[in-house]
């Protein structure tokens, strides 16, 4: 089973969240052009008036968007070893986005998320793992504890990429899979809160259990 999964190309993987990472770039600009009457503002247009829900919507999308763009970066083991000085730069831009811009308005967004109490708690606990992952990621390669760092890193990134999972949750159970599984909109908007991270941690557990020592 080990050798199984060593021998995964891990090249593809990370192709692989570049490209959703760019798919959800594209989707992500489209906000700038401040409409409020495009993709997720459509269900929100009770708070579009409320100008602390709109800072904090454009600071969310803003920090994460630079976190998710970055990040892939930070884990290609030869751009971080001939490029050290910019692996740093791009680290704190990272942590940054994360800890300062994306954290805590998203905690605050979490408070008014559609679907009720259990949508609202998905993401409010998202948000506080998210953020503590960061930090210990942060933590650790100031105190010179790389290994602890790397594992963290992983973890906070299997976080941060919970933004494209979310949407390509929606997209499939609310149009791929709506001919053999009918679920109401607000059944759909409850499991694509939870399915958008929790699927993300186990996968980057596995992948820290068998790759670990490439990255």
């Amino acid at each position: 089973m080990q050798q199984f999964f060593r021998a995964i190309p891990q090249r593809l993987f990370w192709l692989w969240v570049m490209v959703m990472s760019v798919f959800l770039s594209v989707i992500t600009f489209e906000y700038f052009s401040f409409r409020t009457d495009i993709n997720f503002l459509l269900a929100k247009q009770n708070f579009i008036h409320d100008i602390a829900w709109m800072s904090a919507f454009y600071m969310h999308i803003s920090g994460s968007l630079v976190a998710l763009g970055v990040a892939p970066f930070l884990f290609v083991p030869y751009f971080r070893k001939k490029y050290i000085n910019t692996h740093r730069l791009l680290g704190k831009a990272y942590v940054f986005c994360i800890l300062v811009i994306g954290f805590p308005s998203g905690l605050y967004m979490a408070f008014f998320a559609n679907g009720g109490f259990w949508t609202q708690i998905a993401f409010v606990i998202l948000s506080c793992l998210w953020s503590g992952s960061t930090f210990l990621a942060y933590k650790y390669v100031r105190e010179g504890n790389i290994l602890a760092h790397q594992r963290w890193m992983l973890r906070s990134f299997a976080l941060t990429f919970s933004a494209v999972m979310l949407r390509l949750w929606v997209r499939l159970l609310s149009r791929e899979l709506s001919d053999f599984v009918e679920l109401e909109p607000q059944t759909v908007v409850v499991l694509t809160s939870w399915l958008s991270w929790i699927p993300n941690i186990i996968v980057g557990e596995i992948i820290l259990y068998f790759y670990l020592k490439k990255l």
